[in-house]
């Protein structure tokens, strides 16, 4: 049984069979549900809030309920860092975030959660409103890296519903899993 550790696992769907076997090996989880129109974000900050006021243990591990854990999903809880972010890879073998990280599963210390000013997650849009900026797994290591600390990236899971970022100038490309199939098929001109 791990003990300091709390998993909170962010429903918005339902909680997958295999993330709520793995999570039995917490003393203290907490699944966190969505009630129409909640936003990630706003649930992840929930998460965070409930951490630092109510919970004692030095450590957050926070999934997304699509997250399926697989071989090498353990080195995320044994890796050291003030964050530790998994690596996420789709059933088509995309990776979330490549060359960032996303929040989908993360091990946060509780000294970045008391060290950075709410809100610890946002997400950000076009003056006109038409376009994402900015999702809020990069807003929140952004605000983390302004405060000094630094993610590291360890252990993989399995990520049912992905979404790729792939760098931009000036913007970043959100491309969800749909998208990428959609890309696959396309010959090129």
């Amino acid at each position: 049984m791990i003990s300091n550790m709390c998993l909170v696992v962010l429903e918005g769907r339902k909680c997958n069979p295999f993330l709520e076997a793995w999570s039995q090996q917490f003393e203290t989880r907490r699944i966190m549900r969505a009630f129409f129109p909640d936003h990630i974000a706003c649930m992840r900050n929930r998460a965070f809030q409930w951490f630092r006021d109510e919970c004692t243990q030095p450590w957050l591990v926070m999934c997304d309920d699509d997250i399926v854990p697989v071989d090498g999903t353990e080195e995320l809880l044994r890796t050291d860092g003030d964050i530790v972010g998994a690596r996420a890879w789709s059933r088509g073998g995309h990776e979330s975030h490549q060359g960032s990280f996303t929040m989908a599963a993360v091990k946060v210390h509780r000294r970045v959660v008391e060290a950075i000013q709410p809100p610890w997650f946002a997400f950000s849009f076009s003056q006109d409103g038409l376009a994402l900026n900015q999702c809020e797994c990069v807003y929140f290591w952004k605000k983390a890296a302004a405060a000094g600390f630094a993610v590291v990236r360890a252990g993989k899971v399995g990520h049912r519903f992905p979404v790729t970022v792939v760098p931009g100038d000036p913007q970043p490309t959100f491309l969800f899993d749909a998208d990428l199939r959609k890309a696959q098929r396309t010959p090129d001109p």
